[in-house]
């Protein structure tokens, strides 16, 4: 998982460039121009979704394994007494079997993880051609190059 976490992170330090990027590119009298106005409201739509799936990609629904006793979810409402003395009484059997739900639950979320970084790359990479044509069609509306930093 952490390395699916530091794509996530990459991902969202690139598309928060780009938009950065966009931004500086735009001025007031840009925005009435149907050829800047159609190509940024695609790319804003694809970057807002972007952020959305990397967002459910960072923070996955962990619902699920009640009363067990290697969930940290599970584990944290309990009080630290409560949670050892059910510890050292559960049969090898039931922690076993906790172990494997266990486990199943966690290849589950991971799975669905990648499903939403995998779709916020998608959007991403579809994303650079609108926001390439805002760049382009800014610099020939402003007579200059497109400005990269601040």
């Amino acid at each position: 998982m952490p390395r699916l976490d530091g794509k996530v992170s990459a991902l969202f330090a690139i598309v928060s460039a780009q938009l950065a990027v966009a931004a500086l590119n735009l001025t007031k009298t840009d925005l009435p121009k149907w050829y800047v106005t159609i190509p940024l409201a695609a790319f804003l739509i694809m970057i807002a979704w972007t952020y959305f799936n990397l967002y459910r990609c960072a923070f996955p629904h962990l619902n699920g394994g009640q009363n067990s006793l290697v969930y940290f979810a599970e584990i944290a409402k309990r009080r630290e007494s409560d949670f050892v003395q059910q510890y050292m009484n559960v049969s090898v059997t039931d922690l076993t079997n906790d172990i494997s739900g266990q486990i199943w639950r966690n290849s589950e979320i991971v799975a669905c993880k990648f499903k939403f970084l995998k779709s916020a790359t998608q959007w991403a990479m579809a994303s650079l051609v609108p926001w390439a044509i805002v760049l382009i069609a800014t610099s020939f509306s402003n007579a200059r190059l497109p400005i990269i930093s601040g």
